[in-house]
């Protein structure tokens, strides 16, 4: 019995401490900081917290149902004060585990706040009713007592649970959360089904008509244009896209990134998705089917988004080697899906573009529902050939020149979904031609005399067909889109004119070849006959009275002089980013701002090492990298470059070293280059090192880590 009294006083007194220290806690948490062995102590509370649960419903089982004549027998009586002291000592244990849980990081404070004081409060209670609970030996007060625990507990177990598995964790099997309904990618829209899913379960939880954190609400669209205390989400003409974007892609530790630390963050591949949605301007009405299918999101919404009940493909697949025969660089064939037959088929450089190349793919016709022939050079003649794909759902002829009078000849096409004819001529008496198509949903008009025709009467004689022109209205000033730009090619090997145009009659363009923005009075209005014949980086804007003035177009050439006959990578390229291997460098194909499109090659464990060799000597001065960035991705710009020279591999020196500037936090993603000059120099041989970020910056999530270096093309001049 005395060993038995010994361990009760020491179990009291240590409760005097025990929930000092936890008042402590609460009084001075901002300031405390945990040395690892405590935060050791910490998580361990998720298995500690079972043993006061389990205490105190027995003593809550014990008080309720136990008859009187059990509960005035002495056992009862000395094994109900051990279980509340035991209950007590644990709790108060338990709860200093959960604060020292608490100052770990990836808790936010609001999520923790009801788990924290209602566990505090437990040790608390269980405490001052131990020292007073032989003053009320009353039976109503004990039974009061242990249901106020009961609640206590199951409260505190609650929110544990939210904040480990979720809200509604609990009652989830009875109340399920309302399921989302997915749309068919033919019917999905760009915000709606792409970009509102994301806000909805990583913002919308914080800006609500509830809870407007910022006095930002995102519960309709109007309310999320509007903003709040901060101003608009986003501002298309900044470099950072605005004020969301920058918070996205703050440091998690900032306390101004969103999601806040302790929610669970974007991924890369959502902020991806809000990044393409942003600076395409925010649309809020676009269908993905109204992109192009080289477009990113509209291959993330065929990858994300199921394809409609109509979309089964009961044809055979294509032989693989006959679609590797017709695939080249100006006309890409991919399939639909993963495993699927059904192929698309986009074609590249207008300038290039024949009839012919379309006539190729008879041998794959059955196979091809998706025809992207968009800025190419297709004629009314021309549609007789596209006549022969039997299978084709989505047909792309924007900006062609279609006019029109022999549209009736897809008539035969039974299965045609969709035609885009946006930036034609074709008119109001040509387009009734597409009334009869067998299957017809969607016709796409922007920019067309079509477009101010009275397409509400078609739509009434058809049903079925709903005809897209765009905004018509006059109350709202609308932005113009930015110019378009005719040339190809990125990469000059000779002299070509620059070629700048606008689809809206009377937009005057405005451009620089010096990277600056243009502005409306001083920059020169562009007129043809204007040649590129250096590494210039063209910037063109649009104005039109009564419209607000277009984003800036961004483009860049590169001149390249000396082409090496031969290319060898002396170092391998991460697995992932192989690109073409050797051709990658030397292809004079600039890729797109893109670093998964397969046209880069990346680096992580190795720098990259290059050996570019010459069959006669040249005299060269300069040599350009193009490379790439997205910090997000941790692909960095290199940490050096490095060119050497001579007229043999055993026979080099070194020609020039550029270090890069380091990027700012917030810089936008783009393709960029590395310029290094040296005096001019005879060589026939040369050796390129590009290193890569060994630590990155302190502004990053990741700081200290090493970053990829992505490499396209190597220019030498």
């Amino acid at each position: 019995m005395g060993g038995s009294n010994l361990v009760k006083t020491i179990v009291e007194r240590s409760l005097i401490p025990l929930n000092s220290l936890l008042l402590f806690f609460l009084l001075f948490e901002p300031r405390i900081v945990l040395p690892g062995w405590l935060q050791v102590f910490g998580r361990m509370h998720p298995l500690a917290l079972h043993f006061p649960i389990v205490l105190i419903l027995l003593y809550v089982v014990m008080t309720l149902f136990f008859p009187g004549r059990v509960r005035n027998q002495h056992w009862y009586q000395a094994a109900s004060d051990a279980l509340l002291l035991t209950a007590a000592f644990t709790a108060s244990v338990t709860a200093l585990m959960g604060f020292a849980l608490s100052r770990n990081d990836g808790y936010d404070e609001d999520a923790i706040a009801i788990h924290k004081w209602t566990g505090v409060l437990i040790p608390f209670l269980l405490y001052i009713f131990y020292l007073v609970k032989d003053k009320f030996r009353n039976i109503y007060v004990t039974r009061g007592v242990s249901i106020f625990l009961a609640v206590m507990i199951t409260l505190a177990g609650h929110h544990g649970a939210i904040i480990t598995h979720g809200e509604n964790f609990i009652l989830a099997p009875l109340t399920p959360a309302e399921q989302r309904v997915v749309p068919a990618f033919e019917d999905a829209y760009v915000y709606n089904d792409l970009v509102q899913p994301i806000l909805d379960n990583k913002c919308a939880g914080c800006h609500n008509s509830s809870k407007a954190k910022g006095e930002l609400v995102m519960d309709t669209k109007e309310l999320f244009m509007k903003g709040g205390e901060n101003g608009v989400p986003w501002d298309t003409a900044r470099q950072d896209l605005g004020l969301m974007m920058r918070m996205v892609h703050l440091p998690v530790d900032h306390k101004e990134h969103m999601p806040p630390k302790g929610k669970t963050q974007l991924t890369d591949d959502e902020m991806f998705i809000l990044h393409e949605w942003v600076k395409t301007g925010a649309n809020f009405e676009r269908k993905l089917t109204d992109l192009t299918p080289s477009d990113t999101l509209y291959a993330i919404g065929k990858k994300l988004l199921p394809s409609s009940s109509e979309e089964l493909y009961d044809f055979p697949a294509a032989d693989e080697s006959q679609v590797a025969k017709l695939n080249n660089n100006n006309r890409v064939i991919t399939p639909v899906a993963q495993g699927s037959p059904a192929l698309n088929v986009t074609f590249y450089n207008s300038r290039l573009f024949n009839i012919s190349a379309v006539k190729e793919l008879n041998p794959i016709s059955n196979n091809i529902v998706e025809l992207n022939l968009m800025k190419m050079a297709v004629k009314d003649e021309d549609l007789a050939a596209i006549r022969e794909f039997k299978n084709l759902r989505r047909l792309n002829l924007n900006f062609t020149e279609v006019t029109g009078k022999t549209l009736d000849q897809l008539q035969s096409l039974e299965n045609l979904r969709m035609i885009s004819l946006s930036g034609t001529v074709v008119d109001y008496n040509n387009l009734k031609k597409v009334q009869t198509f067998p299957k017809l949903k969607a016709v796409y008009l922007w920019s067309t005399p079509a477009a101010n025709s009275k397409l509400d009467d078609l739509e009434e004689k058809n049903k079925n067909i709903a005809y897209y022109a765009g905004y018509e209205g006059d109350t709202l000033t609308l932005q113009l889109t930015p110019p378009l730009i005719g040339n190809e090619e990125h990469v000059l090997t000779e002299p070509e004119e620059l070629k700048l145009k606008h689809y809206i009659n009377g937009a005057v363009i405005r451009y620089t070849l010096d990277g600056t923005t243009p502005d409306s009075t001083k920059s020169p209005v562009y007129k043809e006959g204007i040649m590129i014949d250096s590494n210039v980086t063209v910037k063109a804007v649009a104005f039109k009275k009564g419209w607000y003035r277009s984003n800036v177009l961004e483009y860049h050439f590169y001149k390249k002089k000396f082409t090496p006959d031969s290319v060898l990578l002396v170092t391998k390229p991460g697995q992932q980013f192989p690109g073409a291997g050797n051709r990658t460098i030397n292809d004079n194909v600039r890729s797109e701002n893109n670093f998964s499109s397969g046209k880069w090659i990346g680096y992580y464990d190795n720098d990259m090492v290059a050996i570019l060799r010459f069959d006669k000597p040249i005299t060269t001065s300069n040599v350009t990298v193009s490379v790439f960035k997205e910090m997000g991705r941790h692909i960095f710009p290199p940490s050096n470059v490095e060119v050497y020279g001579g007229s043999s591999p055993g026979n080099m020196k070194l020609l020039s070293s550029v270090s890069p500037e380091v990027p700012k936090e917030n810089e936008p993603n783009s393709n960029t280059s590395v310029l290094c000059s040296y005096p001019p120099t005879t060589i026939q041989c040369m050796k390129l090192v590009v290193k890569r970020v060994r630590s990155m910056p302190s502004w990053h999530p990741q700081k200290g880590q090493k970053a990829w270096v992505f490499v396209d093309e190597v220019f030498v001049n």
